[in-house]
């Protein structure tokens, strides 16, 4: 059986410049992948572990999640995806041992547990219909603050995204050809510019203005 590996890095700057790194792994498979990331935030002294299994269409099956802050757990949770419900078993800092079942509209499509290479698969539930227009993609998060590090049990989330087009953009991993998304968050926030390639939605770039940040891809490689 052939498997397509791709390994990677990601740099985090903020104003003041490099503040964070995010390494990744998605492998794939017949019938699905899995999606490994290891996030560190240097402001905020946060660790943030996450594995997700992805089905064909790039919906989660089921996701782990860990997340440390000065050298502390805040939350480690297990999140169980079906046709119509998300479950989540977990151990909380000040909450103790949590198990919920977020009933949802169908199949969920997207699961943001905040490591960048997880939060560009809401492009494959976006698509590239209707460009220039925002539309709603709702889904589970674990966190609704821009750190990822509040909450970190299951939360309904509605994010609107826009498909922007394709651009070639270039950075230190090298030049690729992008698909780019305008994404808001929350409404009272300005959108941040995402850009994602080939037909997994690989993590190339993310530009926040409104916090000052930037994320790009440093390192890709591939082995089969």
């Amino acid at each position: 059986m052939t498997r397509r590996f791709l390994t990677g890095k990601i740099l985090y700057y903020g104003p003041e410049g490099e503040n964070g790194r995010e390494w990744f792994e998605s492998v794939a498979h017949p019938g699905g992948r899995t999606l490994r990331a290891f996030c560190e935030m240097d402001e905020i002294a946060l660790t943030r572990d996450a594995s997700y299994a992805l089905d064909e269409a790039g919906r989660p099956i089921d996701a782990f999640a860990r997340v440390v802050k000065d050298g502390k757990v805040l939350g480690t949770t297990l999140f169980l995806v079906d046709d119509g419900a998300v479950e989540c078993e977990g151990l909380i800092a000040g909450m103790g041992r949590i198990s919920q079942r977020n009933p949802t509209p169908g199949r969920t499509s997207y699961l943001g547990l905040h490591p960048l290479v997880g939060d560009a698969l809401v492009a494959l539930s976006r698509g590239t219909e209707r460009k220039g227009l925002f539309e709603t993609v709702t889904g589970i998060a674990n966190s609704l603050a821009p750190d990822g590090d509040e909450g970190l049990y299951a939360m309904p989330t509605a994010i609107a995204v826009a498909y922007m087009g394709e651009e070639d953009i270039a950075v230190p991993a090298g030049r690729f050809p992008a698909r780019r998304y305008a994404l808001r968050w929350n409404p009272a926030w300005e959108p941040a510019d995402l850009w994602v390639t080939g037909e997994e939605a690989i993590f190339v770039k993310l530009e926040w203005a409104m916090i000052g940040a930037r994320y790009e891809l440093v390192e890709l490689r591939e082995t089969r």
